[in-house]
């Protein structure tokens, strides 16, 4: 009889507990949850997205990854791993939550079709009751008997998310694509282009831009008959963080020839899919002549567009320097004659000029100005248009914040650009600007037309400083 009587009250008690345990689960799912972003669910096959989870949570609570997602259909690289313990507060709706960004990865498809990410489980133990005995306000009204040691446990989940990969265009693919996917160029060039017999030299070749830097491969070099070449090493140098910022990836190939006389490296070609505009690009550079000779002198190559040496011209240039410089002499000479009578006049006005202060550039003056330079050496060879591009920006910023130009880092520009309240999207668009040009200078320079676009970008940006 006893016993039926407490199953009795065990049955009539169940829709009590069960209704106060959704109650609970329903304030705490306002106070904890986990959510996922990924920038983009369209995608073509190599194209790279990012995926990251994080826990937003407002309660004294301890979580376990019970249930990681498992990817199938992708190559996978971890940007930020679950034990690296990424926190910052956050106010959302007026509550304030510690954010822990779990996992960031960058996921690239293998295979077309409706890939669809599996949610993450977290297992979490909530202390709803403190060591002195007080309760969580999400305890109001609720039977606090089913909680152990004062802690609740409860289990959350990411919602599934479908990501449609579709298959590159297949009617027009280059022979030599590997399944690159984004925006990149290349620059080749030598380490040198007069080397002595049996002396090492290297091919460097610089593939820069955004993407999915593990699936740009070894371009292939045709190495002319008598030169022996190693095995390349690669160099690798991008933000892991940030798969829209600049890249660069470096390949160097050393080789030498024992034999005397001229070779030439055929053009090397690199394909890669534009995804945003729907096309296969295939970039390659001019041949390139490298001389081996007895008693070479090791100068550096310089720009990849050397067709043929110079060496054997420099006297003709020489006297041609000459001759001008005769003629200008000349012409300055007659100009003084001419100018003798009114030498006096002349000094007066020199001393009006000199009682007036230097006039320096303004902080109004033009970013068309400023930028001239570089707009004229962009059809100039190696990395001068972007040397010259990054000298226009720090006069931009010498006349327009004061940023002088010895003090030209970007932890000062940083500090410069919050202080002038510059929004931190305009700050990004010119820190990888910056990042842009200085790849370029590394690697020598790209082709003309990235050149022009380069120089557009860098004008529209500093016109909405």
């Amino acid at each position: 009889m006893k016993q039926l009587v407490l199953w009795a009250l065990a049955l009539m008690a169940s829709p009590i507990v069960f209704a106060q345990n959704s109650t609970l689960d329903a304030r705490i799912k306002n106070n904890l949850y986990l959510n996922v972003y990924v920038n983009k669910t369209n995608c073509y096959v190599g194209e790279p997205i990012v995926v990251t989870y994080k826990l937003y949570s407002s309660l004294e609570s301890v979580s376990e990854v019970i249930k990681d997602p498992d990817f199938a259909g992708f190559e996978l690289r971890d940007l930020i791993a679950s034990g690296d313990d990424i926190v910052n507060r956050q106010t959302i709706d007026g509550k304030s939550f510690d954010v822990h960004t779990l996992r960031k990865i960058q996921l690239t498809p293998l295979e077309a079709g409706r890939l669809v990410l599996d949610p993450m489980i977290l297992s979490n133990r909530i202390r709803l009751i403190d060591a002195s005995g007080n309760r969580s306000s999400l305890l109001d009204g609720i039977d606090d008997s089913f909680l152990k040691n004062g802690e609740y446990r409860v289990s959350i989940a990411s919602v599934p998310i479908t990501v449609n990969v579709q298959e590159a265009p297949a009617n027009a693919k280059p022979a030599v694509y590997n399944g690159a996917v984004g925006d990149f160029k290349m620059n080749v060039r030598l380490s040198k282009v007069n080397l002595n017999p049996g002396e090492q030299g290297s091919l460097l070749i610089t593939i820069s831009g955004t993407g999915d830097f593990s699936r740009v491969t070894q371009p292939v070099v045709q190495w002319p008959s008598g030169v022996t070449a190693a095995t390349a090493t690669v160099q690798e140098q991008y933000d892991r963080n940030d798969k829209n910022a600049p890249g660069v990836k470096i390949f160097t190939f050393p080789f030498s020839s024992s034999k005397v006389g001229a070779y030439t490296i055929m053009p090397v070609q690199f394909s890669y899919f534009d995804a945003v505009r729907n096309r296969y690009n295939t970039v390659s550079n001019p041949p390139v002549t490298f001389y081996v000779r007895e008693g070479a002198v090791n100068a550096p190559a310089g720009a990849v567009n050397t067709q043929a040496e110079r060496n054997d011209h420099y006297g003709a240039l020489l006297l041609g320097i000459g001759i001008v410089a005769l003629l200008l002499l000349i012409l300055l000479l007659r100009k003084m004659f001419r100018n003798k009578g009114q030498q006096q006049p002349m000094r007066q006005v020199m001393l009006k000029q000199q009682v007036q202060p230097v006039q320096t550039d303004q902080p109004g003056s033009g970013v068309e100005e400023l930028l001239q330079p570089a707009e004229d050496a962009v059809t100039k060879p190696g990395s001068l248009f972007y040397t010259t591009l990054r000298q226009g920006m720090i006069r931009f910023f010498e006349q327009k914040y004061q940023v002088p130009a010895k003090l030209f880092y970007k932890s000062t520009l940083k500090e410069t650009m919050t202080q002038r309240k510059v929004p931190v999207p305009l700050q990004d668009e010119v820190f990888h600007m910056l990042t842009e040009i200085e790849m370029n200078i590394y690697s020598a320079g790209g082709m003309e037309g990235d050149r022009v676009r380069l120089l557009e970008k860098t004008k529209a940006i500093l016109k909405k400083l």
